[in-house]
């Protein structure tokens, strides 16, 4: 395991300095790049991976479905939509500097609201884990369809923005908001630690974990809402960026076994590394011009996907 760890961490280095330096050598170019803008990118796609890849691997354990992530119960697309209200909103308000911190409050609104419709229909009734997927399917599309009208009401340069960020692409590398961002996912990720074990428990079936004690419906609740924070700081980094809390996780779980921690370690690096290789790609592939990250991640992750359900 160890092996693999080392491996793994080899890698991750290597894309990275790859992903600074983008196959230069004009050292005076990359002092002036690599502090201003792709350390600052580099820095958001890291923390992006870890919150998406996190929110997915929760999401996972509870539903006991690997095809499961924020995205298939409408957390992702509610944040995203609160995310584009508010853009809406500031385009028309003329909002701008500080106006930048409200960002995250819709985002999060967003979520939660997508999170309260999840809970009023399936998981206050104590739905089968098939019936709370299925319900979070019907919200995204609710969610979508709020996007889609709201991409409407705007003009032709925002729709732009708006199509490609809603795809999955850094859009915002203010130092200040990366403190923001990085400070509330910091205070989650101090809190995941607290839910490891009843994950563990949760993770050996409902009957049984209810046998050891736990209180499965509370902790389902817990975690849901643990996840939730997690997508939305993923939404706040990279826009609607699908595939990594879903193929993260499962790669992880073929990596590393079934022990939860070597899966929360393995499911971190697993996401950073897919998310660098995927910006370099999308970096250097039509130089000087760049691919939304979201495009290739996809490219990347659907084939992933289609052998999962061919697997399962």
């Amino acid at each position: 395991m160890k092996k693999k760890f080392l491996l793994l961490g080899s890698l991750l280095i290597g894309l990275i300095i790859l992903n600074l330096t983008q196959f230069s050598t004009n050292w005076e170019m990359l002092s002036i790049l690599v502090p201003n803008f792709r350390l600052p990118r580099l820095i958001f796609l890291l923390a992006a991976g870890v919150s998406l890849s996190i929110s997915g691997l929760i999401i996972q354990t509870v539903t006991e479905n690997p095809l499961a992530d924020s995205s298939t119960i409408g957390i992702t697309s509610g944040a995203s939509a609160g995310a584009v209200i508010f853009l809406l909103l500031s385009n028309h308000l003329h909002l701008s500097g500080n106006w930048n911190f409200a960002y995250p409050f819709f985002a999060f609104a967003g979520a939660i609201l997508s999170f309260i419709l999840i809970y009023l229909l399936a998981l206050r009734k104590n739905a089968s884990n098939i019936r709370i997927l299925l319900t979070g399917i019907a919200i995204t599309a609710l969610f979508q369809s709020i996007i889609t009208i709201a991409q409407l009401s705007i003009n032709q340069f925002d729709f732009q923005q708006v199509a490609v960020w809603l795809t999955g692409e850094v859009w915002q590398t203010d130092s200040s908001y990366l403190i923001s961002v990085l400070s509330l996912l910091l205070i989650t990720l101090i809190m995941l630690p607290l839910f490891i074990k009843p994950m563990e428990v949760l993770s050996l079936g409902e009957n049984l974990a209810t046998n050891l004690g736990l209180h499965v419906r509370k902790t389902k609740i817990g975690l849901y809402i643990l996840a939730l924070v997690f997508a939305a700081i993923g939404v706040l980094l990279v826009g609607g960026l699908s595939f990594i809390g879903l193929i993260a996780p499962h790669i992880a779980r073929e990596l590393a076994g079934f022990k939860l921690k070597n899966r929360v370690a393995m499911t971190l690096l697993t996401s950073m590394i897919i998310l660098v290789f995927a910006d370099i790609i999308s970096q250097t592939i039509i130089a000087p011009s760049s691919l939304p990250l979201g495009f290739v991640v996809a490219f990347i992750g659907a084939p992933y996907y289609i052998y999962l359900i061919q697997k399962i």
